[in-house]
This record gives structure tokens, sequence and C-alpha cells, in this order.
């Protein structure tokens, strides 16, 4: 006959049972593979994605596509395998718990690289084969010099051309090791991941797939170009914005005396103007200059008609020395680095035809340059001589034009006159 106190005995021990029993479950689940005693985790285990991007959106290729990405695996090993499991699980990473799949996830391409360890994995001789199943990758060694995966080495490897799910949020990778290189003996080898056979090494891993930032960032195309007779060390700011660069057009009267200056053949008159681009054009700028006057390319008396003051060296391609007496007009161009101001980049280098590299000292020996003769692109074509560019983005790039002309004996008496623009294309 039972008392109440064999009784309650008896209900305390089963309550202790089912405690353990949960206790058990809950901490690592090889009670529930009795053919795995003795079945260790793997430590130091993780899994690093090369993108965590989901896969199936308007990115179809590279990083934050979710396609073709890398899964690096690292784990330490405490028993000797020759084969391992790599389930993918929607569920949890519970080993021989349901798994359930993943959306989209696709592993059936996985393959193997930059195999690295403190074993035999990777030696001469020791190959992984890889055998890629739906949410799953399975590895094993060629059974030759015994187990790749030693005890206590540390592992590291690659499978690549892995597409991720198309479902942000958390999955699970559970890893089994196997003695032998066909994942597990005969009676207890792997079928599924809730019947994983007679495993050594097991470990459950967490990861996570996201969306991607998409950063977008407009840069549009510019270019600021600006013709000016004031100095640039003059100028108030350090581009064309500066007030002094529309306070001083660039109108030059060439020649000398007073009150007022008259060009004659007793010397070479000159005077300068300024010019400053900017520009983000991806292959650079050029700078061509056009003259008014399309029939002769020099300063005419007769609104273009004919130019008693020709372009120098009968407009020829190239520089030539500018002598006083010899009715000529002619442009040098070059460089200029202010000695006030910040920030330039670059710079905006003049073509052969205004400046030879040679004679180039101001005022003393300069040579001179006015080509009304290059096809399709001289003072009077439709537009222009190129006088200086750049092959690539300049900011703030000052160049100096110097304007030189001289009159002869005979030149007609008269104002002589030319507009000349100049026009900055950049090509993007």
């Amino acid at each position: 006959m039972n008392n109440p106190l064999t009784i309650n005995l008896r209900a305390a021990r089963r309550v202790a049972y089912a405690m353990a029993a949960v206790l058990l479950f809950a901490t690592g689940l090889p009670l529930l593979n009795s053919g795995s005693a003795g079945a260790t985790q793997l430590s130091s285990r993780s899994i690093t994605m090369s993108d965590s991007s989901i896969s199936g959106t308007s990115i179809t290729s590279g990083v934050g596509s979710g396609t073709n990405v890398t899964y690096q695996i690292t784990f330490t090993a405490t028993h000797q395998a020759s084969s391992m499991v790599i389930d993918f699980c929607a569920l949890d990473p519970i080993i021989n718990d349901n798994c359930g799949s993943i959306a989209a996830m696709d592993t059936t391409t996985a393959t193997l690289t930059n195999v690295t360890s403190t074993g035999q994995v990777g030696v001469a001789g020791n190959n992984w084969s890889v055998t890629d199943g739906t949410d799953q990758v399975k590895l094993a060694d060629d059974g030759v010099s015994g187990h790749d995966i030693q005890a206590g080495s540390t592992q590291t490897f690659e499978l690549n051309g892995i597409t991720n799910t198309t479902t942000v949020g958390t999955f699970y990778a559970r890893m089994y090791t196997y003695a032998d290189n066909s994942w597990g003996s005969t009676t207890t080898a792997y079928v599924s991941p809730t019947s994983i056979g007679d495993f050594k090494d097991y470990g459950g891993i967490a990861l996570s797939t996201t969306n991607v930032i998409t950063i977008t960032a407009r840069v549009q195309e510019s270019l600021t170009f600006c013709v000016t007779a004031a100095d640039p060390n003059t100028w108030s700011g350090p581009d064309c914005t500066a007030t002094e660069v529309a306070a001083n057009p660039p109108a030059l009267t060439l020649g000398h005396g007073s009150p007022t200056l008259v060009l004659d053949s007793s010397r070479v008159d000159a005077a300068p103007v300024w010019t400053q681009l900017s520009t983000n054009a991806t292959h650079g700028a050029v700078i061509n200059m056009r003259n008014s006057n399309l029939t002769c390319g020099g300063l005419s008396a007769d609104n273009g008609a004919t130019c008693a003051i020709p372009p120098i060296n009968a407009g020829a391609t190239g520089v030539s020395a500018m002598a006083a007496g010899t009715a000529a007009f002619g442009l040098f161009v070059q460089t200029y680095t202010p000695t006030v101001g910040i920030g330039t980049i670059g710079s905006v280098a003049p073509t052969a035809n205004y400046n030879d590299g040679t004679h180039v000292t101001i005022p003393t020996s300069v040579w001179y340059g006015m080509d009304d003769t290059t096809a399709n692109n001289n003072v009077t074509s439709t537009y222009g001589s190129t006088v200086a560019s750049t092959t690539g983005p300049v900011y703030r790039a000052d160049d100096e034009y110097y304007f030189a002309a001289t009159s002869a004996l005979t030149t007609p008496a008269g104002i002589y006159t030319a507009n000349l623009t100049l026009v900055a294309t950049g090509t993007f």
C-alpha cells in the first residue's frame, strides 16, 4: 500500500526526469542521435558572406545582387573526419530538428576554393570533392593519407557561386563532420537534416540577409570659362565670380604714346588678357579662337574686307618673331600661375601654333602665331583655331593671351579692329 510520502517521491522523480530531458534538448542535442555518442560542437565556427543582399532584385550582378556569393566557413574540429555536410535551414540551427527550405536560395553550383587548415586539407594529394544540393553542400576527402580534418585542426575554406534567398531575415546553417569520406557508415549515414547519421562534430550558425543600401548621387557636366583684362593676381576671389572679371572686359587698344595710343612702325605693341577654365569633362576641353575678319584673319580698317595689318607670318602655321615696321598681328599663349589664389588643379596647355616652348619671354623674346591656313581649324574657319587645350578635368586653370601688333610705314591710316571670340568646348 502506498502512503502519501511514497507517492510524492515518485512525482518528484518524474518532474526531475522531464526537466533533465528538456535541459539536454536545449544545450546541443547530441542526445537526439544515439549513434553520435561523444560528438562535440565545432568551436570557433563562423560563416562570412561576401554579400548579404537578397537576390531577385533589380541589381542582377555584383555586390548587392545576392548572386555569385562566396561563403567563407571556419571552424575548429575536436575529432578527426573525412567528410562533412552543411545544411542551410529556414527554421533553426538545431541538429535533427525540422530544417525548412529557404526561398530561392541556390547552392547547386557551389565550388570550393581557398582551403587552408592546420590539418591535411589542401595538402597535395588530399583533395575534397563537392556534392551540391538544394540548400546543402557535402564535402569529402579522397580517402588518401588518412583523415583530411584532423583532431584539433582549424579549417577555413570558401564556397563560391551561391545565390542568396529572396527574403530578408535570419536563416541558419548546420554543419556535421563524419569519420569516413561518405558521410557516415552504411547503416547510419547522413540521409536528411532530420536524419544525419553518426556524426563526429557538429555546430549551428545563424546568418542574415539584408536589403542593399542603394546610394545615388548626381554630378552634372560643368564648364566655367571667363575672359578678362584683369590680372588674376588682382581678383578679389579665386575664380570667374570675382567682381574684377566682369568689371574689366577684354577690350584692348594696342599702341603707345599719349594722350592717344597709336600703333606705328617703330615698335611692337602688346597687351594681355586672361582666361580661366574649370570643367569636369572626362576627356578635357579645347579653347578655340575665331576672328571676325573672316576674309583675312588680321586687323582691318574696312570692316573685314581687307587686313592691312595681316596675321603674322602670312597666317601660316607655327610661330615667328614679330619685327617692328613689318605690319603684323599675332598671339602668344602661356599658362599662368597667379602669385595669389588657391585651388588650381591641372592646366590648359597652349598649342604649338601659339607657343613653341622656346621663344616665351615676355616682352623681350616672344614669337607669335595667328593661324589662318589650317583646314577647318583656323581663325577664319567656322569654329576657329585651337589655341589651348587640356586632356582631362581642370579647376581654376588660368592662361595668359598676349596680343601684339605693329604697322608698316605704308600701312594706311585708320582705326584697325578685330573681334575675337574664345570658345571653350568640353568633351564629356
